[in-house]
This record gives C-alpha cells, structure tokens and sequence, in this order.
C-alpha cells in the first residue's frame, strides 16, 4: 500500500513538472517576444482574408515570432477571435510578444498616412492623390461623387487626413463629408440669410469660385463682395475661374476662343452662378461668401506685384490690367 502511495505521489510529481515545463514552454512562445536587443521593425501587410494560420506563416517568414509558433493559431481560435484578426498594413516589431501582436491585429492598429488635401483641389485631384497612396480606387472615387448625391463636389473638406491604406472611397468621403458639418457648420447660424437670396449649394458654388480667384486670405471678402455687386445688377459675373475650370490644364492666360466655350459654367456666357461648385473651398472662401466685404466694386484684376485691384469702373479695370 505504501509503495502505491509513493508510486502515485512521483506520478504527481512528475505531471506536476511536465506541467511547469509546459507552462514555462508557453511562457516563452507567448510572453516572450523573439528579440528584446536590436529587434526587428518592419511594416507587413496583411491581404484580405488572412486566418491566423496564413498570419503566423507570414509574421514567421518576415522574422516577426519564432519558426512553427503553432500557438499562434491555438491561442485566437481558442480565444475565439480568429476571424476578428484584421487586414491591412502593420509596423511590426520582433520586440513585441504574441499576445501584443494578436492584440494589435484585433484591434485593427493599421499603418495611417498623413496627406493634405489642398484647399481648392477638385475631387479629380483628390482622388488622384488618394489613389497613389493606395488609399482609394480613383474609378470608384469619382464615381461616387458623379452620380452618388450625398457626396458633392464642394463639400469634400480640404484639411490634413491620417487614412490607412485601402481605406476605400466611401469611407473617405463620409469622412470628408463629415469634417465638413464639424468645422463649417458652427461658424453659419441654422437661421442664417445669405446674400442676394443665395441658397445653402449656391453660396459654396460661389466660395468655390473665390477660392480659385483669390490670391490670399485678405481678397476673399473684397472678391466675394465684387461678385455679389455683380449678381445685383445683373451682369455676368465674367469669373477666369470658371473657364479654367473647363480646360484640360490651367493656362497662364486666356484666350477669345477659352471665353467662348459653351458650357453653363462658362460664367462669360451665362448669367448667374455655375450649375455645380468648380472646386472644394476652405472656410475661408466659405465665410467670404457668407460675410463678404461691404464694398462698391465691380471689377478686380491682378496686377503687376502678384496682388488684386479692385475698381468700381470698367476704365478703371482696364487701366489696371497688366
């Protein structure tokens, strides 16, 4: 009886151990990261689709965790997280331990790239820039703002973005589209009257155009104000703008033939404002064209020194032009 007693004592003793082994093996492969002195950084992207067993292959491959880490795989699927795993574009560190790495992936803690979208870009151009940091589709981006009515080109916001790679375009657009309530909206009361009887589309059509007129922050009230004179007495507002809007590319200065292109944004042509804004304005041009200055102008032109004239003659203007 004894001798059994002992013998399933050392079998304790034994599972015990291989217990402690067990666990100060697990420790190693989970808790301990592969390197701590000069560890490895590198950004990895991770495809659409990946389940943990293609993520281990790929994180051991690029030097990540240690070769044939099948914890890896034991631990998401037993925690239930395997398919909350993430795709996209990481900075990982050999440095880290799996249960960082997991916790990084579940979390969804992609790269993120600063871009600055200028004030007066057109969605084309945003797209573009979007499209070469591999954030957007350009072909679906402009789609949307074509024929998708809640996405309008004017109120794509120009600011500084952080967006991860393949963020896709729906989901910058709502962003952009966002970011404009946020910061334009509580500058401009609900009960707000607009000039000349504009509405809400008309005022950001014209604070399109004086975003691509004017020349610096100081202009924008006296361009806005130039205009509104303009629209009060029926002349045609006469914007470059709006022609170099309609050209494949910006030309340094315009012809006969430029001014006589039919098109309802050729503003030389037709009366009032364009159908659809000509560009995205900041809120600077959004506020010029809500507050304008309180001035009898009619015309402005650029003059010699790279600033504005502002006349309220037409043989004013033309002694101005250079």
């Amino acid at each position: 009886m004894k001798t059994l007693i002992n013998s399933f004592i050392n079998l304790l003793i034994l599972l015990f151990s291989i217990a402690i082994l067990l666990f100060l093996f697990s420790a190693t492969w989970i808790f301990i990261p592969l390197t701590s002195d000069d560890p490895v950084e590198k950004m990895i992207e991770i495809p659409y689709g990946y389940n943990s067993t293609h993520i281990r292959k790929l994180l051991e491959e690029e030097g990540i965790i240690r070769p044939h880490n099948y914890l890896f795989p034991i631990v998401t699927r037993l925690t239930k997280i395997d398919s909350r795993l993430q795709s996209g574009e990481y900075k990982f560190s050999s440095s880290q331990n799996l249960l960082q790495i997991i916790e990084q992936l579940v979390q969804g803690k992609v790269m993120r790239y600063r871009i600055t979208i200028p004030e007066g870009f057109q969605a084309k151009q945003i797209a573009r820039l979007l499209a070469d940091r591999k954030i957007v589709d350009y072909d679906e981006f402009i789609k949307l703002v074509q024929e998708d009515n809640q996405y309008k080109e004017g109120y794509l916001f120009p600011d500084t973005y952080e967006f991860p790679k393949y963020f896709g375009a729906e989901n910058v657009l709502k962003f952009m589209m966002k970011n404009f309530e946020d910061t334009v909206l509580p500058h401009i009361p609900r009960e707000q009257s607009f000039p000349a009887g504009l509405s809400w589309n008309q005022v950001i059509i014209l604070a399109s155009i004086i975003e691509k007129e004017a020349q610096g922050s100081e202009d924008k009230p006296k361009i806005a104000s130039v205009f509104y004179n303009r629209l009060s007495e029926g002349m045609l507002l006469q914007s470059c703008a709006t022609i170099q809007y309609l050209l494949d590319k910006p030309q340094e200065r315009l012809t006969q033939q430029d001014l006589a292109i039919e098109s309802p944004f050729n503003t030389y042509l037709n009366p009032g404002l364009p159908p659809e804004p000509i560009c995205n304005p900041g809120l600077e041009s959004i506020l010029a064209a809500v507050y304008p200055a309180e001035e009898d102008y009619f015309y402005f032109v650029l003059g010699k020194e790279g600033k504005h004239i502002f006349t309220r003659t037409y043989q004013e203007h033309l002694d101005n032009k250079p």
